[in-house]
């Protein structure tokens, strides 16, 4: 493991040399959504038997052995690989293409790879897999590095991911395989709208971690995305341990409070989480919960990037103001990591030139269709707290706009806010950002570190996700700041120089919200899943990316050759060996 990280790491300025004259392809044509075709709602009556059926298979399931379970894992690997391209492809039917193919749908699909092979390995190890190394901080806080393993040091050159487990806790896993159920139980897993691998790995995470049976009901936003779960998971499904349905209120409703479900987990709003706890009529959550069921959640956040002053060349400048773009546009900014605010120094000398930097890079990527439903209204809103907010991004003709069932619409960006001006308690789930200028901190890092982990901490609705840029200048002079920074910041997931949509594909780091919310302040969630090597006390994950990292990353908006890479790395995840790794270097070269 030690040798590959370190030829991974030593490799990046040959991978720089060679990714800048390898000939990338040309970007792919843009196409806006056509739609799909709706599918109708499970009748209730055969949601009743759907349940019953899977109740039937509870205590069959938890009497599964660990070897048992890991077999029905690869076995499903192998049909997850099959469905990928077909289902990426009607993922573009609903959202669009934007110069990438059928790329970034694709690649929603690797994280699920990732999760069913390494929960594989796991069982391996009766769900106490070791971890790379288990240190403890000065505060006696265990920390557990996890990621890159094996070959994927060569893959993921100079990264490392950490699991830090809850202060005072012990680096215990696998419960449910320590102390396994009596009797099992029935979950609902409520499916998010807006990308694969949520409601994929949701799912994994209620059979394999928890040793439930499962019911998934799909969002209607992506329900198109079911008949793929099914043929994805077809070995889950014969063996009679999950089902999909499909509907609306109605079916949910009688999902949520069906006596022989006795735990629900859902992706999606702090709303919705407080409509199935507290019901619709209890708005200010008076009295007892709604329904008396394990409730798990992740939800969204209003997702600080901190930008610390200090040296930064102008190829870095152009670099990472790529890197916020890209995090923006991705998904039409329908996502729950997505940068909903900047924070930077307001006397940092370059600041400006940062923020220009981003405004080109919002200005040159494509305007997206924002397919979520009430996104328009959503930006709308923004547009009216923010009435200087900037229009930006490029207005392209897509070859099918005569045909497209939602239009494009631009990326606003309001820069140059006090901390006092910004909205900083509503996620805006949809492809708007504001810059905060902190004042008083001059240009010292130090003091910038301090003031914005506190901003992000008290001001920032939700604990889910963050990103922190550090110039190399700042963690050398300043390591004791940084790991400050570090260590203090209250979100479930933090990324070191590179956007917080990097952390959820990392399937054995964790995710979700950081620990403390309760039923009547839920925010963020209060539950974490992935976590592939069954960490049972998480507090947080923390992944560090070299300050620049070649090839192209996949996550960098100028990103030409994400289709190949993302078709490369599928097989190179689902099974790591030098024959997969050359395919997906090449690709990679390509980006």
């Amino acid at each position: 493991m030690g040798f590959f990280r370190l030829v991974g790491s030593s490799s990046q300025p040959i991978l720089g040399l060679v990714n800048s004259i390898v000939p990338k392809p040309a970007p792919s044509a843009v196409r806006l959504p056509t739609g799909f075709e709706p599918i109708p709602a499970t009748p209730l009556d055969k949601i009743e038997l759907v349940v019953r059926k899977l109740d039937e298979k509870k205590l069959a399931w938890v009497q599964t052995s660990a070897k048992d379970r890991a077999s029905l894992l690869r076995r499903t690997l192998q049909t997850t690989l099959q469905v990928m391209k077909t289902a990426a492809t009607v993922s573009t039917q609903a959202k669009g293409v934007y110069g990438a193919g059928i790329g970034e749908e694709y690649f929603a699909f690797v994280p699920i790879v990732s999760c069913l092979r390494e929960l594989a390995e796991a069982l391996d190890c009766n769900g106490a897999p070791k971890p790379y190394s288990l240190t403890r901080r000065p505060d006696g806080q265990y920390v557990a590095d996890v990621m890159p393993r094996g070959l994927e040091g060569i893959f993921f050159g100079g990264w490392k991911g950490e699991i830090w487990v809850q202060k005072g806790k012990p680096p215990s896993q696998g419960r449910a395989y320590r102390e396994p159920s009596k009797t099992g139980h029935v979950a609902l897993v409520l499916g998010a709208g807006n990308q694969a691998a949520v409601g994929a790995t949701d799912i994994l995470n209620e059979l394999f971690v928890n040793s439930a049976v499962v019911v998934c009901k799909m969002n209607p936003v992506n329900e198109y995305l079911g008949p793929y779960f099914r043929q994805a998971f077809a070995p889950l499904v014969e063996a009679g341990i999950m089902e999909v349905v499909y509907g609306g209120a109605a079916e949910g409703e009688k999902l949520c409070t069906h006596p022989l479900i006795s735990a629900i987990h859902l992706t999606g709003s702090a709303d919705t989480y407080n409509m199935i706890v507290w019901g619709k009529d209890n708005p200010n959550k008076i009295g007892k919960p709604k329904i008396n069921k394990i409730v798990t959640a992740e939800l969204g956040c209003v997702t600080p990037y901190l930008i610390t002053p200090g040296e930064w060349s102008q190829s870095d400048i152009e670099y990472h103001a790529s890197a916020v773009a890209g995090a923006l546009a991705h998904n039409a900014g329908h996502n729950c990591i997505k940068p909903e605010l900047i924070i930077t120094a307001k006397d940092w000398p370059q600041r400006e030139a940062f923020v220009k930097a981003l405004r080109k890079a919002l200005a040159e990527s494509p305007c997206r269709a924002a397919y979520y439903p009430g996104s328009e209204k959503r930006a709308a809103n923004f547009r009216k707290y923010h009435e200087r907010a900037e229009a930006l991004g490029n207005p392209h003709i897509a070859e099918n706009c005569n045909e497209a069932k939602v239009q494009a619409m631009p990326f606003l960006f309001q820069a140059g806010l006090s901390p006092k001006q910004a909205c900083m308690d509503v996620e805006n789930w949809c492809g708007v950002l504001q810059e905060v200028a902190i004042p008083d901190c001059g240009s010292d890092p130090v003091a910038f570190l301090k003031q914005a982990t506190l901003l992000a901490n008290e001001s920032c609705w939700g604990t889910l996700s963050c990103s922190l840029f550090v110039p190399p200048n700042v963690q050398n002079r300043h390591p004791a700041a940084v790991d400050e920074a570090i260590a203090s910041l209250k979100y479930g997931s933090v990324c070191i120089n590179a956007p917080s949509i990097i952390g959820f594909p990392c399937t054995r780091l964790s995710w979700g919200a950081f620990p403390g919310h309760t039923q009547k302040d839920i925010q963020s969630g209060n539950t974490v899943v992935h976590n592939t090597l069954l960490f049972d006390h998480v507090e947080k994950s923390v992944l560090h990316v070299p300050w620049r990292w070649y090839p192209t990353p996949y996550w960098l908006s100028r990103n030409r050759n994400l289709e190949g890479l993302a078709m490369a790395a599928a097989p190179f995840f689902a099974n790591p060996s030098f024959l997969n790794l050359f395919p997906a270097a090449l690709a990679a070269l390509r980006c």
